[in-house]
């Protein structure tokens, strides 16, 4: 399973470049800098998904000259979270039929998404997307873990299912649950391609450990939102490493 390591943009050649996998943020395209290290990581023939920027912005936003400069492996198809699954639904086969034409060279990620509680709409919009010949990626949001259902592990059980049902789609998993390492090693097991975090920089380089986290829930009590503009600290450069390692991704010796 490929991590896709969300940093800064001050410690994106520094940390993200320990993945050859990487998860883009639309609402982060802006920032010039930003998009020109995936262009150059996209050069390189590594492996890009382009975010939709939902999560972030509440909606969410295409910029086509985004898409045509990164050249994306996968695009997220629009996505609502904890709304109605409907919404997504409909939202994510508007978009495809509007421009399918226009989509070669990339592939599509669909997130099943329901709202708070509601596992059977969750199922309901995953079903209505996995037989679209158009869709060859699914999404697996933490929400599912904590807000739709109350069960650390059901995006595990979720992607065993897919991979049972759906061999030949792809799973990709939205963020970590709490910043917790424990679900990963079984997500890994059960086929998941690749997952997205910025647990292991942001809370580093905020003088927080994965590892030694004696209550997972802290940092959403106490943490803030990544601030792609903060200046990297050298000081805090082995405990995000330590971060990054809890979370399999391997650290070059120098």
């Amino acid at each position: 399973m490929e991590f896709c390591v969300i940093s800064p943009t001050a410690g994106l050649e520094r940390y993200a470049t320990l993945s050859k996998t990487h998860l883009v943020l639309a609402h982060e395209c802006k920032n010039h800098d930003y998009v020109e290290f995936y262009i150059k990581r996209q050069q390189e023939e590594e492996f890009i998904i382009l975010d939709n920027g939902a999560y972030e912005s509440g909606r969410p936003t295409y910029d086509w000259n985004v898409i045509n400069a990164l050249e994306p492996d996968v695009v997220v198809l629009p996505d609502y979270p904890l709304q109605p699954w409907q919404k997504t639904w409909h939202a994510a086969m508007a978009w495809l039929d509007e421009n399918f034409d226009d989509i070669s060279g990339f592939e599509c990620l669909y997130i099943p998404q329901a709202e708070k509680g509601d596992l059977h709409g969750f199922l309901e919009s995953y079903q209505e997307a996995v037989l679209d010949p158009r869709i060859t990626w699914i999404g697996i949001p933490r929400a599912l873990a904590y807000a739709i259902t109350d069960d650390p592990l059901m995006r595990v059980t979720f992607a065993r299912m897919v991979r049972k049902d759906h061999p030949n789609i792809k799973l990709h998993c939205f963020g970590m649950v709490n910043g917790d390492v424990h679900e990963l090693p079984y997500l890994r097991a059960a086929g998941v391609n690749s997952i997205d975090s910025s647990a292991p920089v942001w809370r580093g380089w905020n003088g927080y450990s994965l590892a030694s986290a004696a209550d997972p829930t802290e940092w959403d009590r106490h943490g803030t939102p990544v601030n792609f503009n903060a200046e990297l600290d050298p000081l805090m450069e082995c405990l995000i490493h330590n971060n990054l390692e809890a979370c399999g991704v391997r650290i070059p010796t120098r």
